[in-house]
């Protein structure tokens, strides 16, 4: 019995990579949709995004607020989250600032 749990512990969690799309007010959203550099990394309940730019200083999900991380060299931001259900559609609050505008958008990760 010993064995069977040190086996089960010992067993690393995989990320899977999820494609998504912003969806805003139930319907795709082409504009914010075309920020996202890539699929998602899910791992249990952690969900990591890159956006492309540095207009995104923080995402809120679940009434949880993410301070994005910008890297210069590779003109991303990233934010790393919890999900209490990744496999589900997943509602955030993204702030982006510009200088054509400065506000909160509710936008769902809509997984393809």
């Amino acid at each position: 019995m010993m064995i069977v749990l040190t086996l089960m512990l010992a067993v690393p969690v995989f990320a899977a990579s999820k494609s998504y799309q912003f969806y805003y007010d139930g319907a795709y959203d082409s504009h914010s949709s075309s920020y996202i550099s890539g699929p998602a990394d899910v791992s249990g309940t952690s969900v990591t995004i890159k956006l492309t730019g540095n207009y995104f200083p923080y995402l809120t999900v679940e009434g949880n607020t993410y301070t994005g991380s910008y890297d210069s060299g590779t003109n991303l931001t990233t934010f790393t989250f919890t999900a209490a259900d990744p496999s589900e559609d997943i509602d955030t609050q993204l702030y982006v600032s510009t200088v054509y505008h400065s506000q909160l958008y509710d936008l769902t990760i809509h997984w393809n």
